[in-house]
Protein backbone atom coordinates (compact mmCIF):
# COMPACT_ATOMS: atom_id res chain seq x y z
CA UNK A 1 0.00 0.00 0.00
CA UNK A 2 2.42 2.82 0.86
CA UNK A 3 6.05 3.21 -1.64
CA UNK A 4 9.29 4.94 -0.46
CA UNK A 5 9.63 8.16 -1.96
CA UNK A 6 11.66 11.85 -2.01
CA UNK A 7 10.31 14.76 -1.61
CA UNK A 8 12.37 17.59 -2.62
CA UNK A 9 12.29 19.98 0.77
CA UNK A 10 11.14 23.32 -1.19
CA UNK A 11 13.63 21.86 -4.37
CA UNK A 12 17.11 21.60 -4.48
CA UNK A 13 17.12 23.96 -1.53
CA UNK A 14 21.09 23.12 0.35
CA UNK A 15 22.40 23.75 -3.36
CA UNK A 16 19.91 25.84 -5.06
CA UNK A 17 17.81 29.35 -4.49
CA UNK A 18 15.09 27.67 -2.29
CA UNK A 19 11.26 28.09 -3.44
CA UNK A 20 12.10 28.86 -7.22
CA UNK A 21 11.32 27.58 -10.69
CA UNK A 22 15.26 26.12 -11.30
CA UNK A 23 15.08 24.42 -8.08
CA UNK A 24 12.02 22.75 -8.27
CA UNK A 25 13.05 21.66 -12.24
CA UNK A 26 16.13 20.52 -10.99
CA UNK A 27 14.27 18.07 -8.38
CA UNK A 28 12.23 16.55 -11.34
CA UNK A 29 15.37 16.09 -13.26
CA UNK A 30 16.84 14.07 -10.00
CA UNK A 31 13.91 12.16 -10.18
CA UNK A 32 11.72 13.39 -6.83
CA UNK A 33 8.88 11.92 -6.45
CA UNK A 34 7.49 15.35 -4.93
CA UNK A 35 8.61 18.57 -4.38
CA UNK A 36 7.27 20.38 -1.24
CA UNK A 37 6.48 24.32 -1.50
CA UNK A 38 5.16 27.29 0.42
CA UNK A 39 2.70 29.27 -0.37
CA UNK A 40 1.75 32.57 0.73
CA UNK A 41 -0.47 36.10 0.33
CA UNK A 42 1.17 39.16 -1.33
CA UNK A 43 0.03 42.72 -0.48
CA UNK A 44 -2.30 42.19 -3.94
CA UNK A 45 -3.61 38.93 -2.78
CA UNK A 46 -2.20 37.06 -5.18
CA UNK A 47 -0.28 33.70 -4.48
CA UNK A 48 3.51 33.89 -4.69
CA UNK A 49 5.60 30.69 -3.02
CA UNK A 50 7.64 31.48 -0.14
CA UNK A 51 8.59 30.11 3.35
CA UNK A 52 9.20 33.23 5.04
CA UNK A 53 6.70 35.96 5.44
CA UNK A 54 9.85 38.36 5.34
CA UNK A 55 12.56 39.41 2.94
CA UNK A 56 15.46 39.54 4.44
CA UNK A 57 16.80 36.45 4.72
CA UNK A 58 15.66 34.90 1.81
CA UNK A 59 16.15 37.90 -0.66
CA UNK A 60 17.77 41.02 -1.28
CA UNK A 61 14.34 43.06 0.12
CA UNK A 62 13.62 44.14 3.22
CA UNK A 63 10.14 44.16 5.04
CA UNK A 64 7.11 41.51 4.66
CA UNK A 65 5.66 39.54 2.06
CA UNK A 66 2.52 41.01 2.64
CA UNK A 67 3.62 44.29 2.42
CA UNK A 68 4.68 44.04 -1.73
CA UNK A 69 2.69 43.34 -4.71
CA UNK A 70 3.28 40.37 -6.40
CA UNK A 71 5.23 42.75 -9.34
CA UNK A 72 7.20 44.66 -6.68
CA UNK A 73 8.25 41.13 -5.54
CA UNK A 74 9.51 39.85 -8.79
CA UNK A 75 11.72 42.64 -9.17
CA UNK A 76 13.68 41.29 -6.32
CA UNK A 77 16.53 38.91 -6.35
CA UNK A 78 16.30 35.59 -4.19
CA UNK A 79 19.10 33.94 -5.76
CA UNK A 80 21.59 36.89 -4.01
CA UNK A 81 22.79 34.36 -1.34
CA UNK A 82 23.78 31.39 -4.03
CA UNK A 83 25.26 34.18 -6.59
CA UNK A 84 21.76 33.41 -8.90
CA UNK A 85 19.83 36.11 -10.46
CA UNK A 86 16.21 34.42 -9.93
CA UNK A 87 13.05 35.98 -8.78
CA UNK A 88 10.10 34.56 -6.62
CA UNK A 89 7.61 32.52 -8.35
CA UNK A 90 3.32 32.64 -8.50
CA UNK A 91 2.06 29.26 -7.02
CA UNK A 92 0.32 29.45 -10.65
CA UNK A 93 3.68 29.48 -12.51
CA UNK A 94 4.43 26.04 -10.48
CA UNK A 95 1.07 24.81 -11.46
CA UNK A 96 2.07 25.59 -15.34
CA UNK A 97 5.16 24.23 -15.27
CA UNK A 98 4.88 21.15 -12.82
CA UNK A 99 1.61 20.18 -12.69
CA UNK A 100 1.18 16.15 -13.04
CA UNK A 101 4.94 15.73 -13.78
CA UNK A 102 5.42 15.61 -10.35
CA UNK A 103 3.43 15.63 -6.88
CA UNK A 104 3.32 18.85 -5.26
CA UNK A 105 3.23 18.66 -1.13
CA UNK A 106 2.03 22.60 -0.75
CA UNK A 107 2.95 23.81 3.00
CA UNK A 108 0.10 26.33 4.29
CA UNK A 109 1.16 28.59 7.16
CA UNK A 110 -1.90 30.60 6.58
CA UNK A 111 -5.29 30.55 5.17
CA UNK A 112 -6.14 34.16 3.84
CA UNK A 113 -9.24 35.40 5.23
CA UNK A 114 -12.37 32.87 4.85
CA UNK A 115 -9.85 30.25 3.55
CA UNK A 116 -9.16 32.82 0.60
CA UNK A 117 -5.45 31.32 -0.38
CA UNK A 118 -6.97 27.98 0.03
CA UNK A 119 -9.90 28.87 -2.52
CA UNK A 120 -7.23 29.91 -5.12
CA UNK A 121 -5.32 27.15 -4.57
CA UNK A 122 -8.21 24.89 -5.40
CA UNK A 123 -9.16 26.99 -8.60
CA UNK A 124 -5.44 25.88 -9.72
CA UNK A 125 -6.04 22.24 -8.98
CA UNK A 126 -9.20 22.63 -10.87
CA UNK A 127 -7.68 24.81 -13.63
CA UNK A 128 -4.87 22.19 -14.09
CA UNK A 129 -7.28 19.08 -13.24
CA UNK A 130 -3.83 17.88 -10.51
CA UNK A 131 -6.30 16.60 -8.19
CA UNK A 132 -4.24 13.33 -8.06
CA UNK A 133 -1.04 15.16 -7.66
CA UNK A 134 -1.69 17.61 -5.61
CA UNK A 135 -2.12 17.36 -1.47
CA UNK A 136 -2.26 20.38 1.02
CA UNK A 137 -0.45 20.38 4.31
CA UNK A 138 -0.51 22.46 7.17
CA UNK A 139 -1.75 22.84 11.25
CA UNK A 140 -5.10 22.85 13.01
CA UNK A 141 -6.28 25.86 11.42
CA UNK A 142 -5.16 25.73 8.31
CA UNK A 143 -7.10 22.02 8.54
CA UNK A 144 -10.28 23.05 9.04
CA UNK A 145 -10.31 25.54 6.16
CA UNK A 146 -9.06 22.94 3.48
CA UNK A 147 -11.57 20.44 4.61
CA UNK A 148 -14.44 23.00 4.46
CA UNK A 149 -13.35 24.07 1.46
CA UNK A 150 -11.64 21.70 -0.81
CA UNK A 151 -12.60 18.54 0.62
CA UNK A 152 -11.40 16.60 -2.60
CA UNK A 153 -7.86 17.58 -1.91
CA UNK A 154 -6.23 15.42 0.27
CA UNK A 155 -4.83 16.84 3.99
CA UNK A 156 -1.29 15.83 5.42
CA UNK A 157 -1.79 17.42 9.41
CA UNK A 158 2.08 18.82 10.74
CA UNK A 159 1.93 18.64 14.07
CA UNK A 160 3.98 22.14 15.69
CA UNK A 161 5.87 21.78 18.80
CA UNK A 162 3.14 23.90 20.90
CA UNK A 163 0.12 22.17 19.36
CA UNK A 164 -2.24 20.61 22.17
CA UNK A 165 -3.42 17.93 19.96
CA UNK A 166 -1.59 14.94 19.08
CA UNK A 167 -0.34 13.98 15.00
CA UNK A 168 -2.29 11.04 15.33
CA UNK A 169 -5.96 12.58 16.61
CA UNK A 170 -5.28 15.66 14.32
CA UNK A 171 -5.06 13.43 11.08
CA UNK A 172 -8.15 11.64 12.44
CA UNK A 173 -10.30 14.97 13.08
CA UNK A 174 -9.49 16.43 9.90
CA UNK A 175 -9.77 13.33 8.01
CA UNK A 176 -6.29 13.50 6.74
CA UNK A 177 -4.86 10.82 4.48
CA UNK A 178 -1.40 11.40 5.34
CA UNK A 179 0.76 13.12 8.31
CA UNK A 180 4.04 14.96 8.07
CA UNK A 181 6.44 14.39 11.46
CA UNK A 182 9.34 16.85 12.49
CA UNK A 183 12.59 15.08 13.96
CA UNK A 184 12.32 14.02 17.24
CA UNK A 185 8.47 13.86 17.43
CA UNK A 186 7.76 10.18 16.35
CA UNK A 187 8.90 6.47 16.54
CA UNK A 188 7.85 3.08 15.14
CA UNK A 189 4.92 2.62 16.90
CA UNK A 190 3.20 5.50 16.14
CA UNK A 191 4.16 5.06 12.28
CA UNK A 192 2.45 1.29 12.66
CA UNK A 193 -0.54 2.85 14.27
CA UNK A 194 -1.33 5.44 11.15
CA UNK A 195 -0.18 2.84 8.75
CA UNK A 196 -2.90 0.50 9.98
CA UNK A 197 -5.27 3.40 9.54
CA UNK A 198 -4.00 3.93 6.66
CA UNK A 199 -2.52 7.03 6.93
CA UNK A 200 0.77 7.84 5.20
CA UNK A 201 3.86 9.05 6.85
CA UNK A 202 6.08 12.06 5.71
CA UNK A 203 9.10 13.01 7.49
CA UNK A 204 10.84 16.55 7.55
CA UNK A 205 13.93 15.89 6.75
CA UNK A 206 16.47 13.28 5.81
CA UNK A 207 20.20 14.43 4.02
CA UNK A 208 22.21 11.92 4.20
CA UNK A 209 22.32 8.38 2.92
CA UNK A 210 22.43 6.87 6.83
CA UNK A 211 19.21 8.92 7.67
CA UNK A 212 17.34 7.68 4.56
CA UNK A 213 17.66 4.07 5.41
CA UNK A 214 17.24 4.39 8.86
CA UNK A 215 13.78 6.25 8.39
CA UNK A 216 12.76 3.87 5.58
CA UNK A 217 13.56 1.22 8.10
CA UNK A 218 11.24 2.68 10.35
CA UNK A 219 8.45 2.59 7.84
CA UNK A 220 8.87 6.50 6.83
CA UNK A 221 7.10 6.43 3.31
CA UNK A 222 8.27 9.77 2.19
CA UNK A 223 11.43 11.65 3.30
CA UNK A 224 11.90 15.66 2.69
CA UNK A 225 15.21 15.90 1.92
CA UNK A 226 17.17 19.38 1.09
CA UNK A 227 19.65 17.26 -0.97
CA UNK A 228 18.12 15.56 -3.62
CA UNK A 229 21.47 14.85 -5.29
CA UNK A 230 22.54 12.48 -2.53
CA UNK A 231 18.63 11.12 -2.50
CA UNK A 232 19.64 10.46 -6.42
CA UNK A 233 22.57 8.66 -5.73
CA UNK A 234 21.06 6.90 -3.23
CA UNK A 235 18.33 5.43 -5.21
CA UNK A 236 20.45 3.81 -7.72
Amino acid sequence: MFKQKFCAHRGVSALMPENTLPAFGASLALGADEIEFDVRLTKDNKLVVSHDHNLERISDGIGNISDYTLDELKKLNIGVKHGWKVTFCSAEEVFEQFANKITFNIHLKEHGEDGYLIRELLKLTEKYNAFDSVYFAGSPSELEWMEKIAPNIRRVAIQLPGDKIGIYEMAKKYNCSGVQFWLGMFDRELIDKLHSDGIWCNLFFADSAENYEKYFSMGIDTLLTNRMDLACAYKK
